[in-house]
């Protein structure tokens, strides 16, 4: 007996699949047209679900559509709408210069923006240096006294030889 309740359908699936598949039968899927039939011999509410359905498929079959006089054509004459182009697209577009006179700042502005942004970064942070350090104090000191001295007096970057 458990396996034959198994095999059938039950109402809220045999609904469904009146709802999905329409009330002709060759339309429904054969596994599912057998455990159908199965119910159909079985449930009275099942027919009458069946004949309800099949009364109001021919309903709907008698409606006609109206006809709608030069539809077609006003719909092939509708202009389309405008296309979005991608981002990546566009940005490309911006950063090559155009055949405008002032365009080419957009791909200078773009080459500058890592350094803005290097120059941005290293103001918040010191990346390793150490201003507690007591040798940090005497770097203005330092870089005032070799700012000071003359290089080109000096033998720096001469040979030193025996003369």
């Amino acid at each position: 007996m458990k396996r034959r309740q198994a095999e059938t359908m039950n109402l809220e699936e045999f609904t469904h699949l009146l709802d999905v598949r329409g009330c002709e039968r060759a339309a429904w899927p054969a596994r599912e047209r057998e455990h159908a039939e199965v119910l159909l011999r079985e449930s009275a509410e099942a027919r009458d679900l069946l004949q309800s359905q099949q009364r109001m498929e021919g309903l709907l079959d008698r409606i006609e559509a109206p006809e709608f006089a030069g539809l077609e054509a006003r719909v092939m004459r509708q202009p389309l709408p405008a296309r979005t182009r991608a981002l990546a697209d566009r940005t490309v577009d911006w950063l090559t210069p155009g055949n405008t006179p002032l365009a080419w700042w957009r791909p200078a502005f773009a080459a500058c923006l890592p350094l803005a942004f290097g120059i941005a970064l290293s103001g918040w942070f010191s990346f390793g240096v150490d201003t507690q350090d007591p040798g940090y104090a005497y770097w203005d000191q330092e870089l005032y006294l070799l700012s000071l001295y003359e290089y080109a007096d000096s033998e720096i970057g001469t040979e030193t030889g025996n003369e």
